[in-house]
């Protein structure tokens, strides 16, 4: 057995003691086991579904159960400037509970954000005071020609009429409340997106588009002295199918004027107008000092005055009774 090995080399071979050589073949077999068992899992086929199975067949096929994946983020990148505007969402729900079931305006007047306010009307006449029966929507005390307002994303016509200040608006009372389905207010300024106009922030009315059915609304209010009746009814009503849709609104609102001289603490001096002096008697500054008022244009006697919204001179001591309102004109006087 030692044919063609020298001596000198078979005695520098030292024989390895038993247990050593037992080890040694035990740590190879396991390794080779494992290397066997990896390879026969990798060459086991996936089992591969017959094609036009529906998804539940797959589950039966495959032996596993699908669970539903929903995505909560985006990695498409996104400019940096674009960041979180805060925006009050009022949905039909929120809408019902703030129990201002009559006009747009006055639904945002109730939302601390919105100072929603109506464009003052002075002795009923369309003059300084701004156009009359419009309101507008003024954000963060700003002008009204500073808050956008939109329609379902889209801008619309201003009103005729401008604000006391020149600034154009929209008004709000040709909007039924009925017809909103939800408003949102960007309550931060939106110039960099939408222009100069929304420097203090957008207001955007979502109104019904798909509505099914008919909806029939009618209110009545009055205060304790009964002379400032404000009622309205409102009929909404839609109909259509999966490819056309009619959506209408009928709107109508009334709310009764009320006057200065029909409450106590303002027909009276010095609160004096066209509308504050029994049966709409304009007085001179003479005669309401006279009567215990205060002179609200002073500077040197004045033994005659031009009476608001007509033509000529009247003498100081004279009462002048306008025998119609207008909105508009002149106003035609007749001296007592």
């Amino acid at each position: 057995s030692n044919r063609g090995i020298s001596s000198d080399l078979w005695s520098g071979i030292m024989p390895l003691p038993r247990s050593a050589f037992v080890r040694t073949a035990r740590a190879v077999t396991v390794r080779a086991s494992f290397l066997f068992a990896a390879n026969a899992f990798a060459q086991e086929p996936a089992s591969v579904p017959a094609t036009g199975t529906t998804e539940a067949e797959r589950v039966i096929v495959t032996g596993e159960e699908l669970e539903r994946v929903i995505l909560t983020g985006s990695a498409i990148p996104t400019s940096e400037l674009v960041g979180l505007n805060p925006i009050l969402n009022l949905d039909r729900n929120l809408i019902n509970k703030s129990g201002q079931g009559t006009t747009t305006e006055q639904l945002l007047k109730s939302q601390p954000i919105a100072s929603a306010n109506s464009i003052p009307v002075q002795n009923n006449a369309t003059g300084a005071g701004g156009p009359a029966g419009a309101a507008s929507v003024s954000l963060r005390g700003f002008d009204p020609g500073a808050t956008l307002v939109l329609i379902d994303g889209r801008r619309v016509a201003p009103y005729p009429g401008t604000a006391p200040s020149g600034a154009a608006f929209f008004d709000l009372n040709t909007i039924p409340i009925a017809a909103v389905q939800s408003i949102e207010i960007q309550k931060d300024g939106a110039s960099t997106t939408f222009g100069a106009d929304a420097v203090a922030g957008v207001v955007n009315i979502k109104l019904y588009k798909d509505y099914r059915g008919a909806q029939l609304t009618l209110y009545y209010g009055n205060t304790l002295d009964k002379d400032a009746a404000e009622y309205s009814g409102d009929m909404l009503f839609g109909t259509g199918d999966d490819k056309t849709s009619i959506t209408g609104d009928i709107f109508f609102y009334h709310r009764n004027s009320m006057f200065n001289r029909d409450r106590g603490n303002s027909n009276r001096p010095p609160f004096l107008s066209s509308d504050s002096s029994p049966y709409n008697l304009q007085l001179s500054s003479d005669v309401a000092v006279a009567a215990g008022g205060e002179n609200l244009n002073p500077g040197g006697f004045e033994f005659a005055t031009p009476p608001d919204n007509s033509n000529g001179l009247t003498p100081a001591s004279d009462w002048i009774y306008s025998r119609r309102r207008v909105r508009g004109g002149l106003l035609f006087a007749t001296r007592l």
